[in-house]
């Protein structure tokens, strides 16, 4: 068979076409798979939520607190700081996990200090809302766990594969990983 001009054209053309659509197809499917992992985790999402409500308790144990201790105390500011990150609407997650630790940490700080102070023992109410709002916060979310579970999951498979490495190349980030707690 005697290669023109034209059947190598048409070679060289279907190569192109062939490489252009796998680097498409690839960019396109991996960002929609790291869209679906964010999406989990943004306003919308289960775990945004549960993250949401925590930031609401850290805010009502933040305002009971204040009754108790002074005003520039640096667990009540923690406590504060974490709340307004967890309500605050951002989507970093890793902003929005470390700020669920603070909150985890300064409500396990409070637990062990609130409930010797006098005034809180003068004031069943307050006991109540300490004993509640500390208990419910001093547990770590399942949240941390779910999405590193799912990110390290898929920057695996990203970095494993080989279309997943053609996509890396052309501009699919892997997901940040959190530090760790």
């Amino acid at each position: 068979m005697k290669l023109n001009g034209n059947t190598i054209l048409s070679i060289l053309l279907c190569t192109v076409l062939v490489l252009a659509a796998l680097c498409i197809g690839s960019v396109r499917g991996w960002s929609s798979e790291r869209a679906d992992i964010l999406h989990t985790f943004t306003q919308e999402g289960e775990m945004h939520t549960s993250l949401q409500h925590r930031g609401y308790d850290a805010a009502n144990l933040a305002v009971v607190a204040a009754r108790h201790l002074p005003a520039d105390d640096g667990v009540l500011a923690a406590l504060r700081e974490g709340s307004r990150t967890l309500l605050s609407g951002t989507e970093d997650m890793v902003l929005l996990l470390s700020a669920d630790d603070e909150v985890t940490n300064a409500a396990m700080r409070l637990a062990d200090s609130l409930p010797a102070l006098s005034t809180v023992q003068d004031s069943p109410r307050d006991q109540t809302y300490i004993s509640m709002l500390t208990a419910a916060l001093s547990t770590r979310s399942s949240v941390r766990h779910s999405y590193t579970l799912l990110v390290e999951d898929f920057n695996q498979r990203l970095e494993g594969s080989l279309l997943g490495r053609l996509a890396d190349l052309l501009g699919v980030n892997p997901l940040p990983l959190p530090e760790a707690e």
